[in-house]
């Protein structure tokens, strides 16, 4: 039984008091979860603040139902800049439950601002406002102005009936908000005032712009609230209606249900977490008289639970989120400094130990301290999973309401209040309604598509289709069945960086040349989404000390590492060729004083093999070919014990048979290197270098009579590099890293575990930030902040 079944098996005798008719919503609700769970992604970064030309590093996990979710096979990380346009995405392969990469800034970007937004298909099952997301402060070359003095001025403020209805004639616990032109909170006090200007009451913000007040409003009377002379009018109030108020009790939720009208007498109530029911209980009140009771919350899970509350037609009458924190979630762990030197290059030795025995993975950082953008992170794997993940719209500091603040449980309530939610209607739930999920998780990467004969347009049906797929870390190869109309499909394949798929037929000199139609491929497939336009502070990254430390970092990095001018003009006539081989190579293919290049992309070629036609072409070219389809042996400038060329397709390893597969017709330039540093021995026995002509992406349907096409795989998964100074490093350099470790992917299993941090301190760092987060098999998250220095 999952961690969450026991929490709601506690709540069997409450659930099973509930009228019969309480018992669709169970079934509905629990079979749509069934096909359409709930997914979840929290990304730890190694810092908060970055410049131009740094790596971020990220480590992603996954829940669903309060336990780790091993359904997603693909996760894509976008950068956005403040218009919500991409700066730079990535797209990495998630094994089980969890995944990691990293973004390189190019050193040219602009100091700013910037979104981070992270999702997998499953996720886009639901409203998009539930993707996580968070904003990154970047420093480049060009300094951030000083930020104008702030203008107090409220943009918005906004009231939310508790229960979601304003009733007249009973008193009405209203919550409201207010935001600054940028969207964030700002503090406000004022007045509550009828029609005829008279003053109701007052009110005032307590936490983060957020509050709240009691009003009993006359029927048909509107009201406003004035604040320095702005006017903001309150939703109008009904002469029918159920209001609902919720307070927070010793391990319970007392709660006051006040109703007026026949068809506003409350019946039950509903409790739901995660899309599984985790209560019901039965009203049973008197007209004129209040409903009070309490709802026990010691067994259930922390997060956001969802109280509704119906007739005895099943028609929801008021709602309320409500947020259970009784800290099961967490992890304890203790942090020991077991050797601590902050001197330029000494090595440091801490530990995290960590209780019981538990199976888990985990990712830690440690960070300079002086370049920290403030002493506790607004948001963690805590504040993503069990808050911000479940509901709509930005919250300021996340992090804050699982804080040891005495005021963090009565301030959550602020935020649940004034915000509202969006997964399901529970009209749908009683209609069977509920929407089945658009979005399936590919399953890794999927080609599809149809296969006919070039000119021919008859299908390749019922055949073996031979499917190279070439990257820089090796070859892939697979034979697929066409069915009668020539559809094929390859899929739960990984590969990764810029990859050549070629398609071909298997009957050697009878094969046949084909016409590929693909379809839209899983990996390069774009979805709609809306925009992030997340709130943000002017001030920030302009004023402080960190964006002073950021920008002499930055400037450290640029004297360091070497900046290339923004332009250099080169004057002079370039010849075809020349311009072909600046288009087509790169890196050391474009050198090579003896070599010879063959531009074909103005040749006939016969129909014929391509090294058959380069043998009449390229002096001292030997092709020699066995039986078999890919048997082909290249030679060139050898006599006596001959060994075979060593052979690239668009600069890949490439086999034989792949390169004698391509129509000739497909083949831009041939390059013949008589001997190649880039290649394993020297390239002492030659190198051939085939590059295809340039054509359509993958992800856009097409048809052509090539059979070989680009692909972009998954992005590089790099590995985060820490000097090992145990030995004086050869060359003299000014060691100036932000992040001094970074470790993604820790896993941990047994009793009382350790996970120990060692590295080596850079050349100017005197206070360490570590942090650690991650999660076990059984749900519990892990998250230390901890800052080290001398002395404390």
């Amino acid at each position: 039984m999952t961690r969450f079944l026991k929490f709601a098996a506690a709540l069997f005798t409450i659930m099973s008091a509930a009228p019969t008719s309480g018992q669709d919503f169970t079934q509905g609700l629990e079979t749509w979860n069934k096909k359409n769970p709930i997914e979840k992604t929290y990304l730890h970064l190694d810092r908060d603040a970055y410049f131009s030309g740094q790596t971020i590093w990220f480590k992603a996990y996954f829940m669903s139902g309060f336990l780790p979710s091993a359904a997603n096979s693909t996760l894509f990380v976008e950068l956005l800049n403040n218009q919500s346009a991409p700066v730079i995405k990535k797209t990495v392969p998630v094994f089980g439950a969890l995944s990691y990469g990293q973004f390189d800034l190019p050193d040219s970007l602009p100091t700013g601002s910037y979104q981070l937004r992270a999702y997998t298909p499953l996720m886009l099952n639901f409203d998009r406002a539930y993707l996580f997301s968070r904003r990154l402060m970047i420093y480049g070359r060009n300094k951030m102005r000083t930020a104008p003095p702030a203008v107090v001025a409220v943009a918005s403020l906004r009231f939310f009936p508790e229960g979601g209805n304003l009733v007249s004639g009973i008193p009405n616990n209203i919550a409201f908000k207010a935001v600054d032109p940028n969207g964030l909170p700002i503090s406000v006090s004022g007045e509550i005032r009828d029609q005829t200007n008279k003053t109701i009451t007052s009110f005032s913000s307590s936490h983060d712009g957020m509050g709240q007040f009691i009003l009993t409003p006359s029927a048909g009377m509107p009201y406003h609230a004035l604040i320095k002379g702005q006017s903001f009018e309150l939703p109008q109030s009904s002469a029918e209606g159920l209001a609902l108020r919720l307070t927070n009790s010793n391990n319970a939720k007392a709660f006051t249900v006040s109703y007026r009208g026949s068809r506003q007498v409350p019946a039950y109530m509903v409790g739901q977490m995660q899309h599984h029911i985790v209560f019901k209980h039965p009203l049973n009140g008197s007209p004129g008289n209040p409903v009070r009771g309490i709802i026990p919350t010691a067994t259930l899970p922390s997060g956001v639970l969802q109280v509704t509350v119906f007739n005895i037609d099943g028609m929801p009458l008021a709602e309320r989120l409500t947020f259970i924190n009784n800290k099961e979630y967490i992890l304890p762990a203790t942090f020991s400094t077991d050797t601590l030197n902050n001197g330029a290059r000494k090595k440091n030795h801490f530990s995290i130990s960590l209780p019981d025995s538990i199976t888990g993975n985990f990712s830690v950082s440690v960070t300079d301290a002086d370049y920290e953008a403030g002493s506790c992170r607004p948001q963690n794997i805590y504040s993503s999973f069990l808050l911000t993940s479940d509901i709509p719209g930005y919250v300021h500091q996340p992090s804050y309401y699982f804080s040891s603040d005495a005021s963090a449980a009565d301030d959550v309530e602020l935020v649940m209040l004034t915000n509202g939610w969006r997964r399901f209607k529970w009209t749908d739930v009683a209609a069977h309604t509920l929407p089945a999920p658009r979005h399936k998780d590919p399953g890794f990467i999927s080609l599809s598509g149809k296969a006919t004969i070039a000119g021919s347009g008859k299908s390749f049906a019922d055949r073996d289709l031979l499917i190279w797929v070439a990257t820089d870390s090796g070859r892939n190869l697979q034979m697929v069945k066409t069915d009668p109309e020539g559809r094929f499909k390859m899929d739960s394949m990984i590969f990764f960086n810029k990859a050549k798929v070629l398609f071909s037929d298997v009957m050697g000199k009878k094969n046949k040349f084909l016409t590929i139609k693909l379809n839209t491929d899983s990996l390069a497939r774009s979805y709609a989404l809306p925009p992030l336009h997340l709130p943000q502070n002017p001030a920030i990254g302009a004023s402080g000390a960190l964006p002073a430390r950021m920008n002499a970092a930055y400037g450290d990095y640029i004297r360091g590492e070497g900046v290339m001018l923004d332009s250099v003009v080169i004057l002079g006539t370039k010849t075809r060729l020349q311009k072909l081989e600046e288009r087509y190579m790169s890196g050391l293919f474009a050198g090579g004083i003896n070599a010879r290049t063959l531009d074909l992309t103005r040749e006939f070629i016969p129909n014929m093999n391509i090294f058959d036609y380069l043998q009449g072409r390229i002096p001292s070219l030997t092709v020699e070919r066995g039986g078999s389809f890919d048997s082909y042996r290249l030679f060139y400038r050898q006599g006596g014990a001959r060994q075979p060329m060593q052979l690239y397709l668009d600069e890949v390893p490439a086999d034989a048979g792949m390169i004698a597969a391509i129509p000739p017709s497909d083949i831009a330039l041939v390059k013949v290197f008589p001997n190649f540093i880039g290649a394993p021995g020297g390239g002492a026995n030659g190198v051939l270098a085939v590059y295809t002509r340039r054509g359509d992406e993958l992800n856009q349907a097409m048809e052509s009579s090539a059979t070989i096409v680009d692909y972009e795989g998954y992005s590089i998964m790099k590995e985060f590099y820490a000097p090992d100074y145990s030995t004086p490093a050869a060359n003299a350099y000014n060691d100036y890293r932000l992040t001094l470790d970074w470790k993604p992917e820790l896993f941990v299993s047994g009793s009382n575990p350790r996970i120990p941090i060692i590295f080596y301190n850079n050349d100017r760092t005197k206070r360490f930030k570590i942090v650690a987060e991650g999660i076990t098999s059984t749900g519990k998250l892990l998250m230390l902040e901890q800052y080290v220095e001398p002395g404390r």
